[in-house]
């Protein structure tokens, strides 16, 4: 007879929504809290010249209050303020932060440049999470101004639109000719007939 319990596909929901980003629950009363939410972090950097000793993936809950970014281990250690290996928060002063074009093991992967020389990944579940993470981070880097026309242009130009699309300098047929010479080069063993 079948256990009352749970699926494994009701516990698999479960655990990816909770891996979505979420707005912050209080926008409107506190607008320093900027955005939190699970991302994977990847420090590659913690110098200009010294690449991190430990540059691993690891799932962490991350929250921009200010200019800060400060990790968590989960919802409930960023409540309490116990911060992930007690780290101190991020300074989001002066910092770039754009996609990871040139990162291609993993997709929807932005990167995160500290003035210190700190340098860090992140991958975000789709494009519109890591492009409202990109947006959120400049936002706090730029003296808190956001992207209005007060903001300096060199700021404005970093930023994303919601809704990027990174395939726009090629026509949709010129892309399936792409597609195919990618498969000729994966297949080379065979002959092409």
């Amino acid at each position: 007879e079948p256990s009352p319990s749970a699926s494994p596909t009701t516990d698999r929901k479960s655990k990816t929504s909770q891996s979505s980003t979420l707005p912050s629950k209080n926008q409107d009363t506190s607008p320093s809290l900027q955005l939190e939410g699970l991302l994977h972090r990847k420090h590659e950097w913690e110098g200009h010249n010294k690449k991190a000793s430990n540059r691993s993936w690891h799932n962490v809950y991350c929250v921009i209050n200010k200019r800060e970014l400060g990790f968590y281990k989960d919802t409930k250690a960023a409540a309490q303020g116990v911060s992930y290996h007690n780290e101190a928060p991020l300074s989001l002063k002066d910092a770039t932060c754009d996609v990871a074009s040139d990162y291609k093991k993993k997709k929807h992967v932005f990167k995160l440049r500290l003035a210190d020389g700190n340098e860090f990944l992140f991958h975000a579940k789709d494009e519109e999470e890591m492009s409202t993470w990109i947006q959120a981070i400049l936002n706090a880097s730029a003296d808190g101004q956001g992207s209005n026309p007060g903001t300096p242009a060199s700021v404005r130009a970093q930023t994303l639109p919601a809704a990027v699309t990174l395939t726009t300098e090629s026509s949709p047929g010129k892309r399936e000719k792409d597609k195919e010479k990618e498969k000729e080069k994966r297949f080379s063993l065979f002959s092409k007939k």
